[in-house]
């Protein structure tokens, strides 16, 4: 069929940003997203950030074009680091040479590491990009030029499972810059029968520019996601490859707070944001109080490399002497999760029914694998514990490991939650039951992913992923806790962001196959890594392993 196509284009122009502001943003210190730091420390100026994205709801692209500048008079190596958002999969990393563009491959980790050491001895141009703790990536960058510009390129692709959550590019941080470029160009839409000799379809996209100089950016740039048509389930498609959004469940049902132990992550890496963070707890509790009474019981204990007992007692009696003690203990040394989880397993008092945990997830120190810590969790169960709920905090996060111990083993599921929720809604959640065991199927398909969801709540959206025959209808079936059919209306794209994220559920769906059916099986694990790796460099999809 004949396509013909409307652009209609929104310009935001430097004196004007509207799209910067007018969406909620996260109450939260945090370190810049992006900085490049020489090998003594110094911090490099990043002078232009220019951003390309495009949203194929429920998917997005997004590539980024950074300079930064060396004041000093020598060649010095330096560290990139960047923040990209929660599940972003990188699939491009460059570097401008003084001959052009230098592009990276994506390589097993240890032959990467190995070719870096290589080409830095010869003194040739190397890099190596590394995904660090949760959504962090780490590279390491020679040459820097004296007294000139360095610049990188990195692209990604994000899933946006969650319509209610606006498409985001994370800028709060950042220093004043001289300059800040941003083209966004959202999926098309259809606007009706086109009036052409052979008919077809009229489409329509949207794009949004901002254009600033001399700028310091104090808030991250937010854009509502496009809502399909008439708000059924919308879905993409090329050839076999699918993916479909879908709200698995609908009806809320209470989870009443009889007690609560609460542990809060006082490591190191929690200190930026760290009062801002414990002021959240004072009010999330001061919201749960409402609901689940004032003498409910409750313990406050912090947790980094030691575990601290800070307040037990009456929920009501937890205020501003206790956040004030809490503060004065501080955030430092490192976040050994094992250490909290084995601590709360050991404990004597068998009162606690509830754990509420305030982390990023990201474990420094003792058991750092998800399927040590899900052990750990699994263990709470002998101690009384039911359910295990996160506060998710912080810019640098590791929400999927998260999730995974919310939904270890415990006798009912907990949630994720992210501490940029309101602490009325937060509460809500947190007094709410979740639903679990709930199958999913594609009749037809090679493969779907996710295959089960657990804790999931009411209003809670996922992705589905599924290798269906190009000629068949996308049918999502859901089984068990929640049952029902639902046919997904998809809309065709091109091939190569859809096959990104496609690529990406294989991995995660073989990773999961790795942690569980081959946890006790050395060889399955070394052959699911094998086929980890080949789809990872095959697609320049980058992984744990690459």
């Amino acid at each position: 069929m004949r396509r013909s196509l409307l652009l209609a284009t929104l310009v935001l122009c430097v004196d004007s940003s509207p799209v910067l502001a007018h969406l909620a943003q996260p109450d939260r210190s945090q370190a810049p997203p992006v900085a490049l730091t020489a090998s003594d420390g110094a911090g490099l100026r990043i002078t232009s950030f220019q951003a390309r994205a495009a949203i194929e709801d429920p998917l997005a692209f997004t590539e980024l074009h950074l300079t930064f500048h060396n004041p000093e008079p020598r060649q010095i190596e330096g560290t990139f680091e960047i923040t990209l958002p929660p599940g972003a999969t990188v699939s491009r990393f460059a570097m401008r040479q003084s001959w052009g563009w230098q592009e990276g491959e994506v390589v097993e980790l240890q032959a990467a590491r190995q070719a870096y050491e290589d080409f830095l001895h010869r003194r040739q141009d190397p890099a190596l990009l590394e995904k660090q703790g949760g959504n962090q990536f780490h590279a390491r960058v020679f040459p820097i030029p004296a007294s000139a510009d360095k610049e990188i390129i990195i692209s990604y692709s994000q899933e946006l499972p969650n319509v209610e959550d606006p498409y985001r590019i994370l800028l709060r941080g950042l220093p004043r810059l001289d300059s800040l470029d941003i083209k966004l160009f959202l999926g098309k839409r259809e606007m009706g029968q086109a009036s052409s000799t052979l008919g077809g379809v009229t489409l329509s996209h949207e794009v949004i520019e901002v254009k600033k100089r001399e700028f310091t950016p104090d808030v991250d740039f937010a854009v509502p996601l496009p809502r399909s048509d008439g708000g059924q389930r919308l879905g993409l498609r090329n050839e076999n490859l699918t993916v479909a959004r879908i709200t698995p469940v609908t009806e809320s049902a209470p989870d009443k707070i009889e007690n609560l132990l609460v542990l809060v992550d006082s490591s190191a890496s929690r200190a930026l944001g760290f009062r801002a963070q414990i002021e959240r707890l004072g009010a999330v509790l001061t919201e749960l109080r409402q609901s689940a009474g004032g003498q409910t019981p409750i313990k406050v204990v912090c947790f980094d490399q030691d575990v601290s007992e800070m307040y037990a007692g009456p929920i009501s009696g937890f205020g501003s002497n206790q956040i004030a003690a809490i503060l004065e203990r501080r955030a430092l040394g490192a976040s050994d999760l094992s250490k909290a989880l084995r601590w709360v397993a050991a404990g004597k008092d068998r009162r606690w029914s509830r754990v509420l945990m305030l982390t990023d997830g990201i474990a420094t120190a003792g058991a750092t694998e998800g399927a040590e810590l899900r052990q750990a969790v699994s263990t709470l169960g002998n101690s009384g514990i039911k359910r295990l709920d996160v506060v998710v905090t912080g810019g640098i996060r590791d929400e999927a490991t998260l999730r995974r111990l919310v939904t270890g083993g415990l006798s009912r599921d907990g949630v994720v939650l992210d501490d940029a929720m309101p602490p009325s809604l937060i509460a809500h959640r947190l007094s709410s039951a979740t639903y679990s065991g709930i199958k999913i199927t594609a009749p037809g398909s090679v493969w779907v992913w996710p295959t089960e969801l657990n804790g999931i709540q009411p209003g809670d959206q996922v992705l589905v992923y599924a290798d269906l025959p190009a000629a068949k209808p996308l049918e999502i079936v859901m089984e068990g806790a929640r049952a029902g059919r639902h046919p997904i209306r998809l809309a065709q794209v091109d091939r190569p962001l859809l096959e990104r994220s496609w690529v990406n559920a294989r991995i995660q769906r073989l990773m999961y196959q790795r942690e569980t059916l081959a946890a006790n099986d050395a060889d399955l694990r070394e052959a699911l890594k094998h086929q980890i790796v080949d789809l990872s460099t095959r697609f320049r999809v980058l992984c744990d392993f690459t």
